[in-house]
């Protein structure tokens, strides 16, 4: 166990700037986070289906193309917006989206290399707006887009106070996370636990973040908002890059 967290440190003197949103840069820290808890074999596998792309292209590709009509189909699959409990839907969105993806790689023997290809970018990127709690938030609100904000004196929203600011004003980047998950000093047991396959599950422990989420104070954002909620910050991109590469190596050992 130790090891691999020495084997994330690793990645501290290439990615040592400070990091500027959830996506792409808190994308990308999912990914190697996820990368650090693998074994060659299972990085070789991955990077075989991944057709020469990095997996920090892999990370951010879908955030790359929410511009470009040709994808606009993918806009809904970022959300699982809900108010009050979650209603199934017939319209894909990122929980039924990555639960397909999941369900696709389990039968990856049975797919072309092209499925396999397009299925793990897409699994790499929502796994990661599945722990970002407002890309799972209220859909009366448009997950905090519609929430005003004032943070320090400068008007933003909600959604990207949760999306960038928090992670700009604490500065984070690959070191601050790797003593994060040093810190945290996972049990074998407590790692599986966390790691169990259960998406709606992550979802909705993802969702109870939002109570904290709102107490913004009329929309005056303060420092000790900033100061309160930056470890939850740190833990979601965390427990995203041990579920992605939990996923990963049962699916590509």
């Amino acid at each position: 166990m130790i090891r691999k967290w020495l084997l994330l440190l690793g990645f501290c003197p290439f990615f040592a700037q400070p990091i500027f949103a959830w996506g792409p840069q808190g994308h990308i820290l999912v990914a190697l986070i996820a990368r650090s808890q693998l074994s060659p074999e299972v990085i070789s596998n991955v990077d075989f289906y991944l057709k020469g792309m990095s997996w920090e292209e892999a990370a951010s590709w879908m955030d790359d193309r929410v511009m470009n009509p040709k994808f606009e189909e993918m806009q809904p699959w970022h959300f699982a917006l809900h108010d009050k409990t979650l209603v199934q839907t017939k319209t894909p969105n990122l929980l039924t989206k990555l639960e397909f993806c999941i369900r696709m790689l389990q039968y990856r023997t049975l797919q072309s290399d092209e499925s396999i290809h397009e299925n793990l970018k897409l699994l790499f990127h929502l796994i990661g707006d599945l722990h970002q709690p407002l890309h799972v938030g209220y859909e009366r609100d448009n997950g905090g887009a519609d929430v005003n904000v004032y943070l320090i004196q400068k008007e933003t929203t909600l959604y990207k106070l949760w999306e960038k600011e928090i992670i700009r004003e604490k500065k984070m980047d690959i070191w601050f996370l790797a003593k994060s998950l040093v810190g945290l000093n996972l049990s074998e047991k407590r790692r599986a636990e966390l790691e169990k396959l259960d998406v709606t599950r992550w979802m909705m422990e993802t969702r109870m973040l939002i109570p904290e989420v709102y107490k913004i104070n009329g929309g005056k954002v303060d420092q000790q908002y900033v100061d309160m909620n930056s470890p939850r910050v740190e833990l979601q991109l965390i427990k995203a890059g041990l579920r992605l590469a939990s996923l990963l190596d049962k699916y590509f050992k």
